[in-house]
């Protein structure tokens, strides 16, 4: 539950929400969550930037999939490295990555701390890395079977070419996922590891295949379930739903490494 009705009032909704208890599962993910908070304020106390480079590697990081403030236009105006959503982070670290004479060779999106969010801006993402995202999902009421192509226009000169994503070009890419990466941030490594061009690093995703919807009571009290979109691999015309997450390619057991980021270029580095 979300909201209240007319005939009740926050306190009441917050009182059941407790007593109510969220279960074993959320407490999981609450102590995870914790755990990989405290290591990662110890690397950064002021945050982490959205875009970073350490010598050969680019480090993206997403703790959200996110979509553009009302009113920008990236058509009219290019976004920088002060952006906040999705599209403008992923948009200026293609452009510094493809940059004339970019010493990159490696690039890591880090979705260890992302939670979901906006499925749009996931498969935006996808697209940037890999050029075509397919995206798969099932009606588990109806069986209907569903795959959409979708591609970026990250240097949003209108035309959707070689420019605008990373594979192909001579880059080591990477996904750091972990335990909380929920949701949209389970779906983009879940896509990553069936087409096999990306390696995935950390735990397991956290799982999650369906879209989030949103419902009213005839008394007026929202609530947040999940809707009849399943998102899905797709192997021999057969789909299978992602809510396992995707098992990393190379498994990385202590939270604080995964914010050591001078130690995670030389690990990188090491594995070519």
């Amino acid at each position: 539950m979300l909201l209240s009705s007319h005939t009740s009032d926050k306190d009441t909704v917050q009182k059941y929400i407790i007593e109510s208890n969220a279960g074993h599962s959320y407490d999981e993910y609450e102590e995870l969550s914790g755990e990989f908070y405290t290591s990662r304020k110890n690397f950064f106390p002021d945050g982490v930037p959205a875009y970073q480079e350490i010598g050969d590697t680019a480090f993206i990081t997403l703790d959200a999939f996110d979509v553009r403030p009302d009113g920008v236009d990236y058509y009219k105006t290019a976004p920088t490295a002060d952006a906040k959503d999705t599209v403008g982070i992923i948009a200026y670290s293609v452009r510094q990555i493809l940059r004339e004479n970019s010493p990159i060779k490696n690039v890591v999106l880090d979705l260890s701390y992302n939670g979901g969010g906006t499925v749009y801006t996931a498969l935006y993402t996808i697209a940037a890395f890999l050029g075509k995202c397919m995206f798969n999902t099932v009606d588990p009421n109806t069986g209907a079977q569903v795959t959409r192509d979708y591609m970026a226009d990250t240097n949003f000169d209108g035309i959707f070419d070689s420019k605008d994503y990373l594979a192909g070009k001579g880059f080591n890419l990477y996904c750091l996922e972990s335990g909380i990466s929920f949701s949209c941030a389970n779906t983009v490594p879940c896509i990553f590891k069936d087409i096999g061009k990306v390696t995935l690093l950390g735990q397991t995703s956290g799982g999650g295949s369906c879209s989030v919807a949103y419902v009213t009571t005839a008394m007026g009290s929202m609530l947040q379930i999940s809707n009849a979109s399943m998102m899905c691999f797709r192997k021999n015309c057969s789909f299978y739903d992602i809510d396992r997450g995707a098992v990393p390619d190379i498994v990385i057991t202590k939270t604080e490494t995964f914010y050591n980021r001078p130690a995670f270029v030389e690990f990188i580095d090491g594995l070519l």
